[in-house]
């Protein structure tokens, strides 16, 4: 999920949140930077998407810097996060996160 800002890029990332976005189940598709600013979102509260991102964001860095002192030679990919109401799962990124928001499917 690398953005750079080419075009191309652009069109694959709008892409990928308009194909996640429209998966059974999924309430929102959001695009941070790395310090939780929102990028790009399907979410029709912003200003929650706003506050989840900066929640998010230090979240998966406090799990990513967890991860490197408890294995040097790995790095955190992605996260997941299942409550009674949603599952949030976190894609990392070296300059972005991609956090889709879903109503969890019953086991």
């Amino acid at each position: 999920m690398a953005l750079d800002g080419s075009e191309s890029q652009q069109i694959d990332i709008e892409e990928t949140v308009n194909r996640l976005g429209s998966k059974k189940g999924v309430e929102s598709v959001t695009v941070l930077t790395k310090d939780g600013r929102v990028i790009r979102t399907t979410a029709t509260d912003t200003e929650k998407s706003e506050v989840h991102g900066k929640l998010l964001s230090r979240l998966a860095r406090d799990a990513a810097e967890i991860v490197e002192e408890l294995e040097s030679q790995d790095e955190l990919s992605f996260l997941r996060i299942r409550t009674k109401k949603h599952e949030i799962m976190v894609a990392l990124d070296h300059s972005y996160l991609l956090v889709v928001v879903q109503t969890p499917q019953k086991d």
